[in-house]
């Protein structure tokens, strides 16, 4: 049982360490702005954390066995033998140290996103609001001739 839950941990941090270097190359991609890649990374991203996700509840079901119900990893350790204890305090906190670094790799890649999104929004704005000039020579004291001024995508040729 020791066993299965030291594989289990062991597929867990092979799994963060891809996506460690998935969120890497999607950082790339989101300082190139290359649209194509970046949406194949999210769906193999999603394929990743589906696989987390089943290695997770195995390894909630492996404490379960060992320990019984509503018991932590900590208590279940001390039902198992010294050796098999320190490989898996040493994988938790291999795990521990990968989850948070890619919590802080997915911050940053939040903040990239969220500064494209107001990139493009702000290019938006200057594309369609109406501009404060007409876009045709006017007379200075002639009024314009119509009274809803338009965007630069609403303009007659």
């Amino acid at each position: 049982m020791g066993q299965q839950l030291l594989a289990t941990m062991s597929n867990m941090i092979t799994l963060h360490e891809k996506l460690m270097s998935l969120g890497e190359l999607k950082k790339e991609a989101l300082i190139e702005r290359d649209v194509n890649s970046l949406s194949e990374m999210m769906k193999n991203e999603r394929e990743l954390l589906q696989a987390l996700s089943v290695e997770e509840e195995k390894r909630q079901e492996l404490v379960e066995r060992l320990g019984g119900s509503g018991q932590t990893l900590k208590e279940v350790l001390t039902k198992l033998s010294p050796a098999v204890r320190r490989m898996i305090e040493s994988r938790a906190i291999t795990l521990k140290e990968k989850a948070e670094a890619l919590r802080t790799l997915n911050e940053q890649n939040d903040v990239l996103l969220k500064d494209a999104m107001a990139f493009v929004h702000h290019m938006i704005g200057h594309l369609t609001a109406s501009p404060e000039q007409s876009l045709t020579y006017t007379r200075p004291n002639q009024k314009p001739a119509s009274s809803t001024p338009r965007g630069y995508f609403d303009t007659k040729a």
